[in-house]
């Protein structure tokens, strides 16, 4: 494992927490299934779309790399943990 992958682990596991706690505050919602499964659902997702992208976009684009690999592997889970933490909600609601 490179040394910039073992960051991005903890870039991955640092962001999705502090989405995973800051989401209900900036929404001003209460968590549906309480602040641990946000979190834990933040991280997990933020680890599988970041290792996505991480070993995609440079097969895919071998010109995206660097600053563009770093930040594309940051802001698109990110992305996908909003869009799962507003998916909870949602599901929480309608049932």
């Amino acid at each position: 494992m490179s040394g910039a992958l073992i960051v991005m682990f903890v870039v991955w596991i640092v962001v999705g927490a502090l989405a995973g706690w800051l989401v209900p505050l900036l929404a001003k919602s209460k968590p549906p299934y309480g602040l641990a499964a946000d979190l834990i659902v933040s991280i997990v997702v933020m680890i599988v779309i970041g290792l996505g992208d991480w070993f995609i976009i440079p097969a895919m684009f071998p010109q995206f790399d660097g600053l563009i690999k770093f930040v594309a592997a940051i802001l698109e889970p990110l992305t996908g943990v909003l869009i799962a933490l507003w998916l909870m909600r949602w599901w929480k609601k309608r049932s």
